[in-house]
């Protein structure tokens, strides 16, 4: 009785202690992959969130470099995340959409009271991330909770 009471103590205590997120991977031919990640109850969740997309578990992939996040803000139910030009500036095409895609799906997926999310750069309004994709204007939830990447074989 004395060894269960224990085991249930130290339960309720790590369960008041920690939340979890789930963090998307990309798989083999790039399709989801999510694992369950415990945190600490004060972490900062969106900054703990691009740490772990940075480091995947082994046999699993990400687009997400070291350190990209230089800041957010939350705004009502949006989000503002200014990213390092550093970060995304040697991105082709292809990885310049997945890298948006896993973390617009992971924000959605782990923050269910946003319904857009803008991109700055080093602090400022650009009219592309990097080279490619558009970020003048925010992306809905409506499209971007959901994984439709897709694979594009090129010539």
């Amino acid at each position: 009785m004395k060894i269960l009471t224990v085991f249930l103590v130290f339960i309720l205590s790590v369960c008041l202690l920690a939340r979890q997120i789930r963090v998307t991977y990309f798989g083999e031919n790039f399709n989801p992959a999510s694992v369950t990640v415990t945190i600490g109850k004060d972490d900062d969740v969106l900054r703990k969130l691009f740490e772990k997309l940075a480091t995947p578990p082994s046999g699993l992939k990400t687009l997400v470099p070291q350190n990209i996040l230089n800041a957010y803000f939350f705004v009502e139910t949006a989000l503002i995340l200014d990213l390092k030009s550093s970060g995304v500036r040697t991105f082709d095409f292809d990885q310049e959409r997945y890298f948006l895609h896993q973390v617009l799906f992971n924000i959605f997926d782990n923050f269910k009271t946003l319904t857009r999310v803008y991109i700055i750069i080093d602090g400022k309004r650009t009219e592309v991330m990097s080279k490619y994709v558009d970020i003048r204007y925010s992306f809905p939830r409506e499209i971007w909770s959901n994984w439709p990447v897709e694979i594009v074989e090129r010539e």
